[in-house]
């Protein structure tokens, strides 16, 4: 078996066996909840795939984790903890909407890659101006990352309310962008945005990038150890930069193909904050992109999932909250090597 594979294996062997721990303790808590523990656990687990409808939902929700998550996989490998996915998520989809609405008169040819550039340069912006911050002045990214998240969020709101609102709509949302640019539905899956395969070609990529090619090599020497790659002549610091401008952008292309495929317009709080469940689908995934896509679909899974279980049962929504708690304790912890001979 060659490197690769056993990397491969190495990245989905860790989530898939804490999934599986988490589930068989999630049901014992599930059983002392309710009388019907199986179809609580029944509903959890595949209602999503009971009609092309809850799957269309399911791969809607996927979508943005799995963007979200590969971007923060990025900037991770390059050693900058970023936790503004969703600052930079609501950057790029205010950036197609406003484009989407103020020049609806463009050909769709036009204004398609138009609303997708805004909407990653926006989301680009956000991730490098930490990045630099953090390289030129040695600026906490998880300071500005967060404090960028607030800004970005009341700076949106005062854009839908004030001034693309949709004022003959309910609520603070948009106007509509322009029906040509609507991203079609995914094949065969009415309802399901084509932005998911999207999502998973650049998986794809993203793993191909860091692992096959020689800038991904110097990104994840900057991230192991900064002042080495500097000494052996890796341009550290630009890598940094440029791993937050892909890192940025990606999320900021999840709120693009939010708007564009799924909501066609902006609405104020379209996010369950995707920004800190990406990052979470990132670190369960042991920071690897193929891992990254098997997380995202779970945590989409469960989230989706955990609202059929309530209807059905009485098992409260608030219960995944605790699953997934426990599964990143799970994912996260690593057993001690205590030196000792057996």
């Amino acid at each position: 078996m060659n490197e690769a594979a056993r990397s491969f294996l190495r990245a989905i062997g860790a989530p898939l066996g804490a999934i599986a721990l988490t589930m068989a303790l999630g049901f014992l808590l599930v059983a002392s909840i309710t009388d019907e523990p199986v179809q609580a656990y029944r509903d959890l687990l595949f209602a999503n795939f009971d009609s092309l409808g809850n799957f269309a939902l399911f791969l809607n929700r996927a979508t943005p984790l799995t963007l979200i998550a590969l971007g923060v996989i990025f900037s991770f490998r390059a050693g900058v903890f970023n936790v503004g996915g969703e600052g930079q998520l609501y950057a790029g989809a205010i950036a197609a909407t406003v484009v989407g609405v103020f020049f609806a008169d463009l050909p769709a040819v036009i204004l398609l890659p138009l609303a997708v550039a805004a909407g990653i340069a926006a989301g680009a912006f956000l991730g490098w101006i930490p990045g630099v911050l953090k390289v030129r002045l040695a600026v906490d990214e998880v300071v500005t990352t967060l404090m960028l998240n607030t800004i970005v969020l009341l700076f949106t709101s005062y854009l839908v309310n004030q001034v693309i609102r949709d004022t003959s709509a309910y609520g603070a949302v948009s106007r509509m962008v322009a029906k040509s640019i609507w991203l079609p539905p995914m094949p065969g899956v009415p309802g399901a945005t084509s932005g998911f395969l999207v999502a998973v070609v650049l998986a794809l990529v993203t793993w191909v990038v860091l692992f096959r090619t020689e800038w991904g090599a110097q990104l994840r020497a900057a991230g192991i150890n900064l002042r080495f790659a500097n000494a052996v002549g890796v341009p550290a610091n630009r890598r940094i930069i440029s791993a937050m401008l892909v890192a940025g952008g990606l999320a900021g292309l999840a709120g693009a193909l939010y708007v564009l495929g799924i909501g066609h317009r902006f609405e104020q709080n379209f996010s369950p904050a995707y920004g800190l469940v990406g990052l979470t689908c990132a670190l369960l995934a042991r920071i690897h992109p193929i891992g990254a896509l098997a997380t995202a679909l779970f945590y989409a899974m469960m989230l989706n999932g955990a609202a059929y279980m309530q209807i059905s049962t009485d098992v409260p929504r608030s219960l995944v909250n605790l699953l997934t708690g426990l599964l990143v304790l799970l994912m996260t912890a690593r057993l001690r090597k205590s030196g000792l001979r057996g």
